[in-house]
This record gives C-alpha cells, sequence and structure tokens, in this order.
C-alpha cells in the first residue's frame, strides 16, 4: 500500500518471532518432547484498519494462552521454561502496547490522516 514507515513498525514488531520459534523447539526438545504445530491461514487484512484489528486480535488471543503456559511451567516448577514464555509474554505485551497506541491513532486522525502519517520510513530510533 506504499505505507513503508507502518511497515517498517511491524517488521520490527515481528523480526523476532523466528528466534522465539526456534527458542521453544529447543526447550521443547531439551524436555523431549516432540513438536507439533498446526499453522493457520493468515487473516492479514484488505485495509489498514483491518492489518491493524487482525495483529490486534491475534495478539489478544495469544496473550491468555501464554500466560497459561507459565502458569503451567511454574506449577510444573519448571523455572527455565517459566521464564522464557515471560520474555515471549513481555515482548508480545509491547506489541499490543504499541498496536493499541495506532489504533487509537488512527481512530483519532482518521484513515487519511493516519496513512499519510506512515508512509515515510522513521529511524530505527524512532520506531
Amino acid at each position: 500500500m506504499g505505507l513503508q514507515g507502518l511497515a517498517d513498525a511491524m517488521r520490527i514488531r515481528t523480526a523476532d518471532e523466528p528466534v522465539t520459534i526456534g527458542a521453544l523447539l529447543n526447550r521443547l526438545v531439551d524436555l523431549d518432547g516432540t513438536p507439533a504445530f498446526t499453522i493457520e491461514v493468515p487473516a492479514i487484512g484488505a485495509t489498514v484498519r483491518e492489518i491493524l484489528d487482525n495483529d490486534m486480535g491475534l495478539q489478544r488471543h495469544t496473550r491468555p494462552l501464554l500466560n497459561a503456559a507459565a502458569e503451567a511451567a511454574g506449577a510444573a516448577h519448571d523455572a527455565t521454561t517459566r521464564n522464557l514464555i515471560e520474555q515471549i509474554l513481555a515482548d508480545e505485551e509491547q506489541h499490543l502496547s504499541w498496536l493499541d497506541t495506532e489504533i487509537a491513532l488512527y481512530e483519532t486522525l482518521g484513515e487519511s490522516l493516519y496513512c499519510a502519517s506512515r508512509l515515510q520510513a522513521r529511524k530505527a530510533s524512532a520506531a
């Protein structure tokens, strides 16, 4: 859509996903587990608002699952796994906070002004 600034900001917030998946897989293998993944078709969206809303929905869906996993690891006295999941949860919380801000800006500015504000890529320190 030409919204390089928004695309860059989203890319920064998702760049660590492969690392996170690798860390979880390594921990699962360390515990003699067998990975079993179901990959769902992503719901990207056709408009900027749909993209933000779909991302928010995914984050809101994931947070309670991560909380439950951290609690289960704690109950099993597995501090290593609990710490790993809590680190992932902290990253997800930052992503949620960023999405809250972006959606609030979208609502305040309206679609045209919000999109205009996200056309240019920001410097890495401002992202």
